[in-house]
């Protein structure tokens, strides 16, 4: 007997409503994933990550329920909108430190050297700073081209395996794409400057490999019990 949990034409109690939170819930995660990846970590001797790594991949959970609970236009939809979002608040940010650095206060220039990593474009007397574009792109491309990905793979097999296998198998694979599109991108200018070695820019993606591997995990085991904890809720109320 074909086994139907989580099938995305099943009819639910929420299909008319919007995951407005939950979209805002992605966005925070890309905009603190983007400050933690600032700066890299070495959590394991020889393991070298990035700081985003930690929280990032969470992001597929959020996904996948949307995708089950939703709809997978939705979870398509939630995609571009956080994403847009998250483009946004750099675009406000970068506006309100617009005024000259000579008149700034040492908030505003913790702010630009640790967002913005002193990155700036001089037009007369203003500076208008920017983020650094290897860690600004690559979160960007990464987190549309893979979770785009991820959510085809679930909506393509959800029908024919078991749920948790269908998201688990969909993030497998979304989140080692995800690597490959994000560390080249990060390191791309460091790696033609000659800033950093090629063997770093293995070493970097190797860990991130790892990493994403372990916390993918974590986002699989947390889908499982938010589903178990939802079908249980269902029952009693049916």
């Amino acid at each position: 007997m074909k086994n139907n949990v989580g099938v995305l034409s099943r009819p639910s109690t929420r299909s008319a409503k919007k995951p407005t939170f939950l979209v805002c819930l992605l966005t925070l995660m890309l905009i603190v994933t983007f400050i933690f990846t600032l700066k890299m970590y070495e959590p394991v001797k020889n393991i070298l990550v990035t700081g985003g790594i930690f929280v990032y991949p969470f992001t597929f959970l959020i996904i996948a329920y949307i995708a089950k609970y939703y709809s997978f236009s939705e979870a398509k939809k939630s995609v571009f909108m956080s994403a847009g979002m998250f483009a946004i608040f750099f675009l406000l940010i970068m506006l309100c430190l617009i005024p000259s650095a000579n008149n700034a206060t040492a908030s505003y220039n913790s702010v630009v050297q640790y967002i913005f990593a002193n990155n700036f474009w001089t037009i007369g007397n203003t500076q208008i700073f920017y983020p650094t574009m290897g860690q600004f792109c690559g979160i960007l491309i990464a987190y549309i081209s893979s979770h785009l990905l991820y959510a085809s793979i679930y909506n393509a097999i959800h029908r024919y395996t078991i749920d948790y296998l269908a998201m688990g198998l969909g993030a497998f694979i979304a989140a080692i794409v995800d690597r490959v599109v994000f560390v080249p991108i990060l390191l791309l200018e460091n790696l033609l400057n000659g800033s950093n070695e090629f063997d770093f820019f293995i070493k970097c993606l190797t860990s991130e490999f790892i990493a994403t591997i372990v916390f993918t995990m974590l986002a699989i085991a947390g889908y499982i019990a938010i589903s178990l904890i939802k079908e249980s809720k269902n029952k009693k109320t049916v």
